[in-house]
């Protein structure tokens, strides 16, 4: 059985007892890692080829070095200018023993206990202003409430006979519950006559 799996932009063709080099793991010498990002798993007449998602399958291998790659030296210049620089690169490798080749996802492992965060301590109070804001605007009634209360037949009860006296003024006869009236707009002067052209005598 092999597969061929996917790390660190690479593509692998690895069977059970190989020895490939990848990018660096972060792990120590002797452990085990777990590849699961396989795009394609055979065994002998049977192929699974990943289709828009990685197949279901796992790598088991054994960490067996941490080295370096080959060195890259880069030189760059520009002519007629005196610039030169010359770089060096080693790519940061890990050897891998691969173990077994299987069918079916690896058994998650159980992630350690993590201690919950502690708020912090503004945290808290921007959470009892909240709430305390929440509580407020429910104490006071929105302006379509006050509108739908002012409406009822006891508020028009009351507003009626303020509104058959005969000294209120005109404003205050408005039906209750009705947006208020806008401003009169103020009255402007009429226009003076245009004087006659005198004939000049």
């Amino acid at each position: 059985m092999y597969a061929i799996l996917q790390h660190g932009g690479h593509q692998y063709r690895v069977a059970s007892g190989d020895r490939i080099l990848v990018d660096r793991i972060p792990v120590e010498v002797g452990s085990m890692v777990t590849l699961e990002s396989v795009l394609l798993i055979g065994d002998g007449e049977e192929t699974d080829v990943a289709k828009g998602s990685p197949v279901e399958a796992s790598v088991t291998a054994t960490v067996v070095a941490h080295r370096r790659g080959r060195k890259i030296r880069v030189f760059t210049y520009k002519p007629k200018k005196r610039r030169r620089r010359t770089l060096g690169y080693r790519s940061q490798l890990t050897e891998l023993r691969i173990d077994d080749v299987a069918r079916g996802k690896a058994e998650a492992k159980p992630k350690p206990a993590t201690k919950p965060r502690r708020a912090a301590p503004h945290a808290e109070e921007a959470a009892a202003e909240s709430v305390r804001a929440e509580t407020a605007a429910a104490a006071v009634p929105a302006v379509g409430e006050r509108a739908v209360e002012e409406a009822t037949p006891e508020a028009a009860a009351q507003s009626a006979p303020e509104a058959s006296a005969p000294d209120a003024p005109a404003t205050e006869t408005a039906a209750a519950g009705e947006p208020a009236a806008e401003k009169a707009a103020p009255k402007r002067r009429a226009p003076r006559p245009k004087k006659e052209p005198s004939d000049g005598t």
